[in-house]
């Protein structure tokens, strides 16, 4: 594909219209609202702040992102970072709570 056709299809895409007919409902969501409030946890860490050694990522956070990736996107994002905080931490208990 050359450039030329590469951004026309963007340009196609990018302007692409639909209107949804309908809804699978709750049990079919992709995703839902709720988990521990994101002020609850620290944003470096993810370390709850009450609770030290205890850290919430993903799905399991108050956090909510557009389909299409964004959701995993906070995933992996929020596991890093857990990830992250725990570097250089010896000797402490660590929970991770995760959906």
């Amino acid at each position: 594909m050359t450039d030329r056709e590469l951004a026309a299809a963007q340009a196609r895409l990018a302007d692409w219209r639909f209107t949804p007919n309908g809804s699978e409902g709750f049990a079919k969501a992709e995703v839902t609202a709720g988990g521990i409030g994101t002020a609850e946890l620290s944003s470096k860490t993810m370390q709850a702040r009450r609770v030290p050694g205890l850290y919430a990522i993903g799905e399991a956070v108050d956090v909510t992102g557009w389909l299409g990736g964004y959701n995993f996107q906070w995933a992996w994002a929020s596991g890093a970072a857990a990830g992250e905080g725990f570097d250089g931490v010896v000797g402490v208990w660590k929970t991770v709570i995760c959906n």
